[in-house]
């Protein structure tokens, strides 16, 4: 199953004397996927409009949702995709869309003309928007759809005579043959396990479920691991007493959820593992704010936790 760019988009807009918050968010489950689920919930509730653009009804949607525009998944779609490695590749559709779901670029379409702003996303196909993508995107300029209909491309790749670029920063970097390297110090976490939180948590994914759930627990992988699990070492779990598939609550500072056990002896000691993609155990409620000061990437991996019997 193909991953799908996830685009958030929000604002205020004044209207006479009144300001309106509003937010639309495309194929992806903000409330479930990101941390610190309170926060999340706090700042959804000041919204007087959520408009949610996704295949299913996600938690997001169910919990804030003002207006549900379904869209229609990668097979039944045309277009291009771009992953991890530069590479453009060519999406064909290979079923009619289900439903009334439509494409994405075209839901943002009719969005657009319904607002009065059609003519800056007059789009008639996919290979329109690459077209204008590649027109004002150096990078890209070479791809295009009829190169691509050969196969992927990874850009830079500036001219249509030009194969595209394997490997990227072979001879140079982008600003010359030479880049100024920074040290970056160690900044300590305030999630440190103590007494009361004498656990460190590590969330993550697994390999039969991706993300939020949104799409792989509605297939039959949901029959291979139905649920999220807390992995806990044998020394832990001898310690506090705990069988394969006991019922735990676990809490932290921030919150607290409860899940089944999974005595895995791949886990250190004093540490644990659980993924977070079961909305009924919505495991992002006990991770916390705390966030990467260079990159902003919310900080998943460390939390500390408190582990009791349910």
């Amino acid at each position: 199953m193909s991953a799908r760019v996830a685009v958030v988009t929000g604002g205020a807009r004044r209207l006479g004397r009144e300001i309106v918050l509003a937010l639309a968010g495309a194929g992806y489950d903000v409330f479930l996927t990101n941390p610190n689920a309170e926060a999340t919930r706090r700042a959804f509730a000041q919204m007087e409009c959520v408009i949610v653009q996704d295949l299913f009804l996600n938690e997001t949607a169910k919990a804030f949702g003002t207006i549900f525009l379904p869209c229609t998944s990668s097979f039944e779609k045309d277009g291009t995709f771009m992953n991890s490695e530069r590479r453009v590749q060519r999406v064909r559709k290979a079923i009619r869309p289900v439903g009334d779901s439509k494409p994405d670029w075209e839901i943002i379409c009719l969005l657009a003309r319904t607002m009065g702003r059609g003519e800056f996303f007059a789009f008639g196909s996919p290979e329109e928007i690459w077209e204008e993508i590649r027109a004002v995107w150096k990078a890209g300029a070479g791809i295009s759809y009829a190169r691509l209909d050969e196969g992927g491309l990874q850009w830079p790749c500036p001219a249509e005579d030009h194969p595209g670029t394997q490997v990227l920063h072979a001879e140079r970097f982008p600003i010359g043959e030479r880049a100024a390297l920074r040290r970056v110090d160690y900044t300590p976490t305030p999630e440190s396990p103590n007494e009361e939180f004498p656990f460190l948590l590590v969330t993550g994914r697994s390999l039969y479920q991706f993300n939020a759930g949104t799409m792989t627990r509605r297939t039959k992988n949901s029959l291979i691991r139905p649920s999220d699990v807390l992995d806990v070492s044998p020394d832990d779990a001898g310690r506090l007493d705990l069988g394969e598939g006991a019922r735990v609550r676990i809490y932290s500072r921030h919150g607290e959820a409860t899940l089944p056990v999974h005595v895995n002896p791949a886990v250190k000691a004093g540490e644990v593992f659980a993924t977070f993609h079961t909305a009924e155990i919505f495991l992002n409620r006990v991770t916390g704010p705390h966030r990467d000061g260079y990159t902003g990437t919310p900080e998943y991996k460390v939390t500390a936790i408190q582990v009791t019997r349910a």
